[in-house]
This record gives structure tokens, sequence and C-alpha cells, in this order.
């Protein structure tokens, strides 16, 4: 392992392991959620940004800072391994100084999360509380760490309170029932799945990388479930948002979130039949952003 001379510490760090991604997802997540929950509430007017939205894309932008701390801290072994070039694993920061700056990244997301609602603070807690508990189990229970599947299963709750957390605050959740609401954090969650799986999906599989889902249940299987994770996505937020009964003129937008699932299927057909041996990794990055677009323009038009 080279050790390098350090080079900015928290400040270089973040700039490395979370930009330019991690704002531009989360900001979009946010609005898609917003945008989704106002034609499923069957709001009075069309999704516009408000003060609240802003509030809520810094806190959970300072919430994301947290979790990258606490993740490379937790995979600090792994990537000595098969992530070198990391900044913790060259020295370039030490864990002391991820901890202390885990502080403020934490007060800094209440605080924001407060500035909405309680609801949203206590969302927000939720998220930073059960990444540490997640952090806990992987240090004393071998399945939850080396696992990747049972991993991937621990970690979704995560992403069912995000979800949740954007659901707070204005615009409301209308008159959209609690069925409905319960099912939006699936939507997010499968789109987060088919990145996440997509990632580590390949025939050449590193037999010491314990954390490759093709490792565990195959590349065949691996690929089929990015596929069907796409699909399950754009398939639950049709099932919810039923453009067929409110889009009229602007049904060609209305409709653009069936157009995000022509992408995933692509990713497939590159795999499965061009046999390329990694998963191809930028469509489906390219499919969160374009299905939240897709999303965010349903919220824009609606009636």
């Amino acid at each position: 392992m080279t050790v390098l001379r350090r080079t900015g510490g928290i400040g270089a760090f973040l700039v490395e392991r979370c930009l330019p991604v991690y704002p531009i997802y989360l900001a979009l997540w946010v609005v898609a959620v917003e945008s989704m929950v106002v034609v499923i509430g069957h709001s009075s007017g069309p999704w516009r940004p408000s003060w609240d939205t802003a509030l809520k894309v810094l806190a959970l932008n300072a919430a994301g800072a947290f979790l990258r701390m606490v993740d490379d801290q937790k995979d600090l072994d792994y990537d000595r391994v098969h992530n070198p070039d990391r900044p913790l694993v060259q020295g370039r920061i030490t864990i002391r100084e991820l901890r202390v700056a885990m502080v403020p990244a934490a007060l800094i997301a209440l605080a924001l999360g407060a500035a909405v609602s309680v609801w949203t603070a206590v969302s927000l807690a939720l998220i930073l509380g059960y990444s540490l508990l997640l952090w806990w189990a992987e240090s004393r229970v071998a399945t939850v760490r080396d696992n990747p599947i049972v991993n991937l299963i621990a970690v979704c709750p995560a992403q069912f309170l995000a979800t949740g957390f954007a659901m707070t605050g204005h615009p409301g959740v209308g008159d959209a029932s609690w069925l409905q609401l319960a099912a939006v954090p699936l939507v997010f969650t499968a789109t987060i799945l088919h990145v996440e799986l997509a990632r580590k999906t390949t025939r050449l599989a590193d037999a010491t990388d314990l954390r490759s889902y093709s490792q565990v249940i195959g590349p065949t299987a691996s690929g089929a479930l990015v596929l069907l994770f796409g699909l399950f996505a754009v398939l639950v937020e049709v099932l919810l948002t039923t453009p067929w009964t409110w889009a009229g003129q602007w049904w060609p937008i209305a409709w653009l979130p069936l157009v995000a699932a022509v992408m995933p299927g692509l990713s497939a057909w590159a795999f499965f039949v061009g046999r390329v041996s990694v998963h191809p990794r930028g469509l489906p990055t390219a499919f969160v952003i374009v299905f939240y677009l897709t999303i965010l323009g349903q919220g824009l038009i609606y009636h």
C-alpha cells in the first residue's frame, strides 16, 4: 500500500468521495419524491419547489456526507484489498478526523431537517442512527458483513427511511392512501438496487471478492435481478401515478417513465446478448437520473 501525503483533510475527502454525483443524485431524489406525492395525493396544482425542498436537499446532502464517512470506515479492511486508492486506505485522512467530522455533519443535517418539521428531523435521526446500527452489526455478525445479499437487504430500511424523509414537509401527502404512501419507497429502493447490483455483476468475479453478487448467486441471476429491479421500479411508479386518469394533452410527458424502462433493457441486452464480461454501469446510473427526471416531469405538468 502506498501512503500519500495528506491533501486537504475532510474537505478533500468529501470532494473526492461525494462530488459530483451525490449532490445531483440526492437533489433529484427529493424532488422526484415530492413530485410523485403531488400526483398520487391529487394535489390541486402541479409540483413547484419550495423552501422545504431546498432545506431537505441540503439536509440529505449533510446526511449523505455522514453516511459516506461511516461507509469508508466500516469498509476499510475490504478497501485495503479491492479499493487501494481510497483516501482512508492511503492515509490521506484518518479515522479520527472522519469521526470528528461526523458530529457537525449530523448536527447540520438535523438542524436543517428541524427547520422543515419535527418529523423531518426524526426521519433524519433514524437514518443516521440506522447507519450506526448497521456498522455495529457488520462488525459483529460475519454474515451481515461478508454476504453481499444479506448486506444489501440490511441496507434497504435506510433507503425506505430516506424516501419517507423526502415525503415530510411541503407539499404534503394530500389524500394519498397509506397503501399508496407505503408503496412510494418501493419505487426508489428498487431503483437503487438496480444500480447497486449492476455495480457488482460480472462474469469475471474475483474469487477473493466475497462482496460480489455474481460470486454468491452467479452472473445470470445477478444480471436478471438488475433488469427486474429496474422494470419493477417503473411499473410501480406508473401504477401509483395512473397517468391515464389525468394526463390529457400532456400525455407525452406523463408517460415518460415508461420510456426510462428502455435503459434497463439495453443494459440487460448488452450483458446477456452482447456477452460483455462486466455488466454496464453507466446505463444504470443514467437510468436513475432519467427516471427521476421523468417523475419530476409528471409533477410539473400535473393538473
